[in-house]
């Protein structure tokens, strides 16, 4: 029982029970969890990553060093959590606009009726270039962006179809886009293997 729980005295000489920071976690879990599950995910509207997030604030919790009430715990839990839940939407917001601005028919935009032939002949070898870039990516990167990009489904089947996350088909895709921008400003395929990282 030393483990669980301490018996000091208060003022007034009555006992006070003071729970273990084990104790107190699993008991804080219990009673929060469910609701700060269902927060989280009206806030991100996403289940999993709402889940996520509040795995992410207990582990941030129980890292603490300091004791405290179980209402210090409970509020700098839902802090904690809000502030991730913040962080994620803005993670977020960033990703799709790049996944909108630098899709690789925005880098290649041409239209075939009329064009000048330079243009068209400038094109397909952008193109090409694009694809010889993603031929130096990882083949499972490869493998994302092939699927989510060139051939158009949708995030869901091709984490479903590759035995990946949602997340980490996002972050390929992302990985990729910003690999190939990087090999077309004139980046070496090392110095943007250095400042892309999975």
């Amino acid at each position: 029982m030393a483990d669980a729980e301490q018996q000091p005295a208060s003022r007034d000489g009555s006992a006070v029970t003071v729970e273990s920071g084990a104790t107190a976690m699993s008991r804080l879990f219990r009673e929060n969890n469910r609701v700060l599950v269902r927060y989280l995910t009206a806030r991100l509207q996403s289940e999993q990553e709402a889940k996520e997030v509040a795995q992410e604030a207990y582990v941030r919790l129980l890292q603490m060093a300091t004791p405290g009430s179980p209402e210090f715990f409970r509020a700098y839990l839902y802090k904690t959590a809000t502030n991730l839940a913040i962080d994620r939407l803005r993670h977020r917001r960033v990703r799709q606009r790049v996944e909108q601005a630098e899709t690789p028919e925005a880098w290649t935009s041409t239209r075939s009726d009329g064009e000048d032939p330079v243009k068209l002949l400038v094109a397909r070898e952008l193109t090409e270039q694009l694809m010889s870039y993603l031929q130096e990516l990882p083949p499972k990167c490869r493998a994302v962006f092939r699927l989510r990009r060139l051939e158009g489904l949708p995030q869901q089947e091709v984490a479903a179809r590759l035995g990946f996350s949602e997340r980490m088909v996002r972050r390929y895709v992302t990985y990729a886009m910003v690999y190939c921008r990087l090999r077309l400003d004139g980046v070496t395929a090392d110095e943007a293997r250095e400042k892309v990282v999975l």
